[in-house]
Formats: C-alpha cells, sequence, structure tokens
C-alpha cells in the first residue's frame, strides 16, 4: 500500500468515525442523527460547516468553543483518530476477499458505536444490535458463505452461554454484552470469537485489576466492556489465523 493511497483513506477514516460518534452518542438518548444539526454542549450554539470538519476544526479552534471558549473533550478526536487509524490497518493487513473485509468493517463500525454508547449511557441499544445483525446476515448472504450453519450454530451458542452467564450472574455480565457476542459468534465463527474472548478478559484484567486492588475503582460501579469486547474481536479478526497456526504447531510438536 502506498502513502498516496493512505491519505484518501485517512480523511474517509476521519469523517467515517466522526459520523460513528455521532450515531454512538445520539441514539442512546433516542436523538436523531440525520436532521439535526451539532452544537456546542455547553452553550448549545449550533456548530458551522467549518467546525465540523472532523479533527482540524478542533486543532484550528485550538481545542476550544469559538462561542463559549470552554475545552472541546478530547473524547471527539482520539475517537477519529483510532477509526481513522483502524480502518487503514484493515485494509493494509486483512486478507484481500469480501468476507474478511466485511467482517472487519463491520466489526470496526459497530465496535467504536457500542463502544461509544457503553462508555457514555452504558447502554447497548437493541435497534443498533438488530441492524448489526442484519447486516451480518446480508454478509453471509452475498458473500454466500458454504459453512453458513456453523456460524448460525455459533452465534446461537455464544448467545446462549451468556444468556445463562446474565440469568445466574445478572451483575457479571449486561444484557448487551450477552447481545453482542452472540452476533460476533454468528459473524466470525467460533474459533475467532472464542479468541476475541481471551482478549477482551485479558485486556478488561490488565486495566481494572490494578484498579481494583488499589481500591481506586468502586465495585458497585459496572465495567464498560463493550470496548474490551470491540478490541478484542479486531485483534482476533486481524491475527486468529496465526494464532491458531502457532498453536496447532506447539501442541502437535510441528
Amino acid at each position: 500500500m502506498s502513502i498516496l493511497s493512505l491519505f484518501p483513506l485517512l480523511i474517509y477514516g476521519l469523517i467515517w468515525g466522526s459520523f460513528l460518534t455521532v450515531v454512538g452518542l445520539r441514539i442512546p438518548l433516542n436523538q436523531p442523527i440525520i436532521f439535526s444539526r451539532s452544537c456546542c454542549p455547553h452553550c448549545q450554539h449550533t456548530l458551522s460547516s467549518k467546525e465540523l470538519i472532523p479533527l482540524f476544526s478542533i486543532l484550528f479552534q485550538k481545542g476550544k468553543c469559538r462561542h463559549c471558549h470552554q475545552s472541546i473533550a478530547l473524547f471527539y478526536p482520539c475517537t477519529e483518530i483510532a477509526t481513522a487509524l483502524l480502518g487503514i490497518l484493515v485494509f493494509a493487513i486483512a486478507q484481500p476477499n469480501w468476507l474478511s473485509l466485511g467482517s472487519l468493517f463491520l466489526v470496526l463500525s459497530f465496535g467504536i458505536i457500542f463502544s461509544i454508547s457503553d462508555l457514555t449511557a452504558q447502554i447497548l441499544p437493541d435497534k443498533l444490535m438488530l441492524l448489526f445483525l442484519s447486516f451480518v446476515c446480508m454478509l453471509h448472504f452475498f458473500n454466500r458463505t458454504e459453512d453458513f450453519f456453523s456460524y448460525l450454530i455459533s452465534g446461537l451458542l455464544f448467545f446462549c452461554f451468556f444468556y445463562l452467564f446474565y440469568l445466574f450472574f445478572p451483575s457479571s455480565i449486561g444484557g448487551g454484552d450477552v447481545k453482542y457476542y452472540g452476533i460476533l459468534g454468528f459473524l466470525l465463527g467460533y474459533q475467532t470469537t472464542l479468541f476475541a474472548l481471551l482478549l477482551a478478559c485479558s485486556m478488561a484484567c490488565i486495566i481494572y485489576l490494578p484498579l481494583y486492588l488499589s481500591k481506586k475503582h468502586n465495585k458497585k460501579k459496572p465495567i464498560p466492556f463493550a470496548p474490551f469486547i470491540f478490541l478484542g474481536a479486531y485483534v482476533a479478526c486481524l491475527s486468529s489465523p496465526l494464532f491458531f497456526d502457532y498453536l496447532t504447531s506447539l501442541l502437535f510438536f510441528q
């Protein structure tokens, strides 16, 4: 991939990241997405087109609103940059087939939305879950996935497993996470989803275990797990073939 091809991907990624941020913030609050202008969260001033340019508008405004001069949360540019960089990585590393690219695009897009929604409102909206599921069905249909039923069974098994977990240990996992893993199982298959689960739990432990031990995190406050689910699924999509090839060679001494 040439440097010249990276620039348009970067621009598209920033724009897409800005849109995903809006979706993740507004859907949990039942706010319109398309027919509603963005405004400053502090002074409620309607933003102009110049103030809506992803990343660059914040740089030009030196990180502050032009009207009330309140600082703009770093949350916005960080999400846009992360979406752009992770999107470029998809095209740079992903296998050149529609199922792989489509799966990574869905994991990235809905992962960003669900992460924002979970971090800000602690909810994964059902309407977005249904949209995610619809796109997964469309991807399998148009790709004519040969082992479609194995993917379907994988999704059902992950959903049932976490649903039982949710019934008997309701404080350990959210209902949205149950649906999230069910759809990921349907999209990625059992091997990749299992690897994604391992990665998500490992990352959550690395971050939150020291906070628990140092008593800097309230045990009664739920952990937003959607960002870890997203990162685990994203990394697993890119690296699961290498991981399982290495694991097989390790187990069978090949």
